[in-house]
């Protein structure tokens, strides 16, 4: 956090990159004055400032500067990528779906059998009540 008079404000926020107050700085060295009354329009007229661009303008390639080779170039790979995108997302609906149909069948066979282990249960309980 950088201090700007008395308010306190997040360094990335900062109009200037060096507008911090500290002992350890010589006075002729301080931007800006500690004392509340001298911070008058400093305070007001700082704005939250964008963090620069990795891009200059010479190398930025907007849509609108390419030259038509290199658009009809992009288009193509957007279009390759799109259908890429599309059949993976196909695949793998195919694969939940089968996953899903295996995974009823073992539900269906399970049941089976927990419904034959109930009847057998039934059975030697019965077998065991005549016993007594």
């Amino acid at each position: 956090m950088g201090r700007i008079g008395t308010t306190l404000f997040p360094d990335h926020l900062h109009a200037t990159p060096s507008v911090h107050n500290s002992p350890q700085e010589p006075l002729s060295q301080r931007t800006t004055s500690a004392s509340p009354s001298s911070s008058t329009s400093q305070d007001n007229t700082l704005t939250r400032t964008k963090p620069p661009t990795p891009h200059t303008s010479s190398q930025s390639s907007s849509p609108r500067t390419l030259d038509p080779a290199n658009r009809v170039e992009k288009r193509t790979r957007n279009t390759l990528a799109a259908r890429r995108y599309r059949q993976r997302r196909v695949d793998e609906v195919s694969g939940l779906e089968s996953q899903l149909k295996e995974t009823r069948s073992e539900r269906d066979d399970l049941k089976i059998r927990c419904a034959r282990l109930e009847g057998e249960v039934e059975t030697l309980r019965k077998l065991l009540e005549g016993r007594k």
